[in-house]
């Protein structure tokens, strides 16, 4: 049954609704205002998670849910043992291949660094560094091959000069690897230039004297004093401006000293030779820049260039004139004096 209110009581129209049930009847007034405030009272969804719920109830309405459900298992704090057991469980055969070989590429690898940073380096300082002589090395002695070279300077001996270089090769501080680069050097100018090793004497890192050609033979160091100059070598290159040099030691100078004493003694060196880098005869950056600084401060290095600008010949002129005036000023002098007596 459905009324409605008189205009007069200034209220707007409701709705009636009767229900009959049970044969009583129950009429419920509802007015719209009322509804529409219960309608804003209601919270706004805009979005749910549902979980084990086949139906919802939101608000006046039941609002029908369908729900997937994926069965997985979560790997949560579990041991690293069993977490990679269950990773290498779940590839396949080609992955647990290549992850075993790159596995085995990192151990070797690794052995690789610990062998030569640690092992390898303990190795070659527990090496005793033995030769056939203390100082002096023969060609014989490092194996050198034969090579016939006839060439002599006997004209000019006993020789005056002296010529410093270096071989630009890399270092030795063996014996055995020192004899190893003669052999080297030497097979590589045999195969280059059809000639033996340019040097009469070559000083190793370590401090040791090996013969090259040896005394008394021609040399092929420096151009236009080779018939006249005893060559001697530094093995390794000394020039300081590049990222890395080698340094001249006490023991190679010492050594080749000691290397021109003998050559004194024994004749084939002048009492008064002098010594120069090969680079104060020619144009060449040898002996490197240490090596030049340390042979400047020998007492016999030649500081007013006796030598510069001339062949062999012309040094031999030079020396047998300088020695005939210096003979004839003596004599003179010695008569002088014996006149005042």
């Amino acid at each position: 049954m459905w009324g409605e209110e008189s205009p007069r009581n200034g209220r707007r129209g409701h709705e009636v609704v009767s229900s009959i049930a049970g044969g009583s009847s129950e009429v419920v007034v509802l007015d719209d205002a009322v509804i529409e405030a219960a309608a804003r009272a209601q919270p706004g969804v805009t979005n749910i998670n549902v979980t084990k719920s086949t139906g919802l109830h939101i608000g006046p309405k039941f609002v029908s849910v369908t729900q997937n459900v994926d069965n997985t298992e979560v790997v949560k704090d579990l041991p690293l043992p069993r977490y990679l057991w269950d990773i290498a469980k779940s590839t396949t055969k080609a992955e647990r291949l290549s992850c075993a070989a790159a596995l085995i590429v990192l151990v070797v690898c690794v052995l690789l660094i610990v062998y030569f940073t640690v092992i390898a380096k303990r190795t070659v300082d527990s090496v005793v560094d033995i030769a056939p002589h203390e100082w002096y090395i023969t060609r014989e002695m490092w194996l050198a091959p034969e090579f016939f070279n006839g060439a002599r300077t006997q004209k000019f001996d006993p020789l005056r000069l002296v010529i410093i270089a270096h071989t630009v090769s890399p270092e030795c501080t063996l014996f055995v690897n020192c004899a190893a680069e003669l052999r080297n050097m030497q097979g590589y100018f045999r195969k280059t230039y059809n000639y033996d090793l340019p040097y009469n004497f070559l000083i190793g890192n370590e401090g040791r004297v090996y013969e090259g050609r040896g005394w008394n033979v021609v040399g092929a160091h420096s151009l236009s004093y080779n018939r006249c100059s005893l060559g001697i070598g530094f093995i390794g290159d000394y020039r300081e401006g590049l990222p890395q040099y080698s340094k001249v030691n006490e023991k190679q100078l010492e050594r080749a000293k000691m290397l021109l004493d003998l050559g004194v003694r024994v004749g084939y060196l002048h009492p008064n030779y002098h010594v120069l880098g090969a680079k104060d005869l020619v144009s060449s950056e040898s002996p490197g820049t240490n090596l030049y600084r340390a042979i400047q401060n020998w007492t016999h290095y030649d500081h007013y260039n006796h030598y510069q600008n001339k062949n062999c010949e012309e040094i031999l002129e030079y020396f047998q004139n300088k020695t005939s005036t210096v003979g004839s000023t003596a004599i003179k002098n010695n008569t002088v004096n014996n006149g005042q007596d």
